[in-house]
């Protein structure tokens, strides 16, 4: 667990120093500001409308990191000729994966993190509540952020980093469809299309912004369950970009 831990940690340095995550996080904030500045005239709603374009812009930013942080890892890796001392020494295939991610999952999580508290920053600043489960919400996200990055991964694996993008995007809009939606894609094969969305994830328990805007009560239960499908979702995938990259060659 040494290795991973101090692999993690030397993935975590080099993609803090890159213009990604700097440029993802600048633009996050700059749009939550902007929600702030949106004028309220008056009206009640305001509060629930930074709360729901802000929640929403961290969703997006977590889609974005995860693509931003990953996507390039593993190719640079092998067009750098870096990842064949790196296995055929001090880690295994495995061992590099999971240094790999947890250096990505910290650095997407404390970005989204500080999303959060510039949300909070900008309702306090507009004398508005901060709900007390916007920050368990925020956390969801990490959550789903985690799992989008485990994804990233298995597809960097056996794509290039333009088809990783949009391959994302695909899985993170479908997953967030409704049965009935999903079926109209191809109302053909009904029978078949439902089998295929009940096997992908499904983000929206991720996403709570509604209950939140509309100052309901949602119970610890909920979250708990909700990271615990995140995880288990995020393992499998991590499970299956293993499979695929012991397979790969990297001569």
């Amino acid at each position: 667990m040494k290795p991973v831990m101090t692999f993690a940690l030397m993935t975590m340095r080099s993609l803090v120093r890159r213009r990604t995550i700097w440029g993802i996080s600048i633009v996050i904030l700059l749009a939550l500001i902007g929600i702030g500045q949106v004028p309220g005239y008056g009206t009640t709603n305001q509060g629930r409308f930074i709360i729901d374009f802000g929640l929403f812009g961290l969703e997006v930013g977590a889609f974005l990191l995860a693509v931003g942080l990953a996507s390039n890892i593993y190719p640079r890796d092998r067009e750098r000729r870096t990842i064949m001392p790196i296995i055929a020494v001090p880690l295994s295939r495995g061992e590099y994966l999971m240094g790999r991610f947890l250096g990505a999952a910290i650095v997407q999580a404390a970005a989204i993190l500080v999303g959060c508290i510039g949300l909070m920053i900008v309702l306090i600043m507009k004398n508005h509540a901060v709900p007390p489960d916007l920050f368990p919400a925020s956390l969801l996200l990490v959550v789903e952020g985690w799992f989008l990055l485990a994804v990233v991964f298995f597809f960097s694996f056996w794509t290039s980093p333009p088809l990783n993008a949009p391959l994302t995007l695909f899985l993170f809009i479908v997953s967030q469809m409704s049965v009935l939606d999903f079926v109209k894609l191809v109302p053909g094969v009904p029978g078949l299309m439902r089998v295929i969305r009940l096997l992908l994830p499904h983000m929206d328990v991720f996403h709570i912004k509604d209950p939140i805007t509309h100052g309901m009560d949602i119970p610890g239960l909920y979250f708990l369950l909700a990271v615990l499908y995140g995880l288990s979702y995020m393992a499998f995938m991590l499970s299956v970009a293993l499979a695929v990259f012991r397979k790969r060659d990297l001569k």
